[in-house]
């Protein structure tokens, strides 16, 4: 699933490729999930030019020149691809199709892609980028038997962090990702505060370099140690492979179990 550094560039390439653009068509697969129905969804857009396209958590806003916006989440395995307007794109879920020929296309092999038409945001956990130390200390407080690593996933109370990430973001940290978050010693929780931003820039500064202009796709071979080709961390522990939180988890024994 893309996470905040994949979701950031893609924001960006798209940008570059679509915004000032017109949309004269829009097409929509209702077989998705969707809060409006097709009809709505191309009243809102066709007509309008993209004048935004932001990060927001792990999803991205489209916003129009008529002051609505469009919500998309890709889901595990969705992304977007620029093409002719006449070009079959498989797998397609929403199609834009711009006054210049070209057309935008959502697409998602498994399906699960979701649109949303003028969400709100107003209820959002904080950006995973603006997290601070009392704000975990606090969240930490009210769930103290909550596993660190699924309260890095939880999208209500962080957003913008998937597995992969939360992974990488804990090796650094050095805390074991079975740790209890009511168990993390205060100036561990002032490392983890620290680990996250660091971690999150650090991997959409590469992305920025090495792959310019992606929409889609995830790239995880660069990782520390969510990586499936290494066998040690970048200082030496052997990596160790376990389902925590219901996910794949990568981890080694220079990290600390708090329990």
């Amino acid at each position: 699933m893309p996470e905040l550094p994949d979701l950031t560039v893609f924001a960006e390439s798209l940008q570059k490729l679509v915004l000032g653009k017109r949309i004269e068509r829009v097409v929509y697969d209702r077989k998705q999930q969707a809060n409006a129905e097709p009809q709505a969804l191309a009243a809102a857009m066709q007509g309008r030019k993209l004048t935004a396209v932001e990060r927001v958590g792990k999803e991205l806003l489209f916003k129009l020149d008529s002051g609505e916006s469009v919500l998309i989440h890709l889901m595990l395995t969705g992304g977007f691809r620029c093409s002719q307007r006449q070009e079959q794109v498989a797998f397609a879920v929403l199609t834009l199709l711009f006054n210049d020929g070209q057309a935008l296309v959502a697409f998602d092999p498994k399906g699960w892609l979701k649109v949303a038409l003028n969400p709100d945001l107003s209820e959002r956990a904080p950006d995973a980028l603006d997290v601070t130390r009392e704000y975990l200390e606090g969240m930490f407080d009210k769930k103290p038997k909550t596993v660190v690593k699924s309260f890095l996933l939880d999208q209500q109370s962080i957003a913008g962090i998937g597995n992969a990430y939360a992974d990488e973001i804990l090796w650094q940290a050095k805390i074991s990702p079975k740790s209890l978050v009511g168990k993390i010693p205060k100036d561990v929780v002032a490392k983890l505060a620290l680990a996250i931003p660091s971690v999150l820039k650090q991997a959409t500064d590469y992305l920025r370099k090495h792959h310019p202009g992606i929409t889609a796709g995830e790239v995880r071979d660069f990782l520390a140690v969510h990586n499936p080709k290494a066998k040690t961390s970048p200082s030496g522990g052997p990596i160790i492979v376990e389902q925590i939180a219901s996910k794949k988890t990568y981890y080694t024994d220079e990290q600390i179990l708090f329990k």
